[in-house]
C-alpha cells in the first residue's frame, strides 16, 4: 500500500508547521523546502484548514500554523482524512463472485484497521520531537 502524494504533502506540511510553532509559515516556504509545487500544496492546505488542523491567515503577512496542539494530531487520522480511499482491494472494479463472503477481503480490512491503529499511536508531536527529523527540518528552513 502506498499513500498518495496528497497525503504525503499533508503530513509534510503539518510536520513543518509543528517544527515552527512560534511563527506563521507560508506555502511558498514549504514548497521551497520540500521542492514541490505551491499549487499542489494549496489543495492540501485548504483541506487541512477546513478540518481544523491548520489555522491560516490571509494577506501579505499571512501564513499558517497548527490549528490544534501537535500532541492531539494523530498521524492515522490525517492519513484517513487525506486518502481518497483506504480500500486495499476494490471488489467492485471487476465484480467478484465471492463478494460478501470473502475471507480475503475481511483479512485485508483487518490489516487496514491495524495499519491505521498503528499510525494513530504516533502524534505530530512525536514526529516533530524526533531529533534527526527536527534537525533536518531546521536545516531546510534555514537554507530556504
Amino acid at each position: 500500500m502506498e499513500l498518495t502524494q496528497h497525503t504525503d504533502y499533508g503530513l509534510r506540511v503539518l510536520m513543518y508547521a509543528a517544527s515552527n510553532p512560534d511563527r506563521l509559515v507560508t506555502m511558498r516556504e514549504i514548497a521551497r523546502v520540500y521542492g514541490i509545487s505551491v499549487e499542489h500544496l494549496r489543495k492540501v492546505v485548504h483541506r487541512l484548514a477546513r478540518q481544523g488542523y491548520l489555522n491560516t491567515v490571509k494577506g501579505r503577512a499571512g501564513g499558517m500554523q497548527l490549528g490544534r496542539p501537535a500532541e492531539t494530531i494523530r498521524v492515522g487520522d490525517v492519513v484517513e482524512l487525506l486518502e481518497e480511499s483506504m480500500a486495499i482491494v476494490d471488489c467492485e472494479r471487476q465484480p467478484c463472485p465471492l463478494r460478501g463472503a470473502c475471507a480475503l477481503k475481511r483479512s485485508l480490512e483487518n490489516a487496514r484497521h491495524a495499519f491505521l491503529a498503528e499510525l494513530n499511536k504516533v502524534t505530530l508531536a512525536d514526529l516533530a520531537a524526533d531529533q534527526q527529523t527536527s534537525r533536518r527540518l531546521l536545516k531546510l528552513a534555514l537554507a530556504s
